[in-house]
This record gives C-alpha cells, sequence and structure tokens, in this order.
C-alpha cells in the first residue's frame, strides 16, 4: 500500500473508498475488506465507500464493547486449565 506524503484530511470527506478507510484505521486493505460486512459502508456501481461518520461510529461502539466473544472463550479455556493442574 503506497502512503501519499499528504495526510488524508477527513474534515472534508463523507465517503473514503476501501484504500482510505484502511489507512486511516492503520490496518492493510486485505483485513478492512475481510471486516466489510461489519463495518458500514455503500456500493455505488462497482465501488465500496465507507461513510466517514459511520466508521468513527462502529469504531467507538468496538472500542467500547468490551472483550470479543473469542477473548472470553480463551480465558474460560485457560482458567479451566489452571483449575487442572
Amino acid at each position: 500500500m503506497a502512503r501519499d506524503a499528504n495526510p488524508l484530511c477527513l474534515a472534508d470527506r463523507i465517503g473514503l473508498t476501501v484504500e482510505e478507510a484502511a489507512r486511516v484505521l492503520g490496518v492493510s486493505e486485505r483485513h478492512l475488506r475481510a471486516l466489510l460486512p461489519e463495518i458500514p459502508h455503500a456500493r455505488l456501481g462497482g465501488r465500496v465507500v465507507v461513510p466517514v461518520d459511520e466508521l468513527r461510529r462502529w469504531l467507538s461502539e468496538r472500542a467500547r464493547a468490551g472483550p470479543s466473544r473469542v477473548d472470553r472463550i480463551v480465558e474460560e479455556e485457560l482458567q479451566s486449565i489452571g483449575r487442572k493442574a
């Protein structure tokens, strides 16, 4: 993924391409595409557009959500192993 010399200015944007959204989140474009079922987006013709405000809201909600289901399962398994020892 090529980096522009100019930082992406979100103040003037209401939507981002997949590449731009990945860049502002600090993840790879491939990883962002894997997250698309969760991330609010619109398909305009053959193009995916991620609304800036919805992306901020999604990230904020995700940050407040606490441990993920996988985290809870791992924690339960570690506790279970500790009890067996």
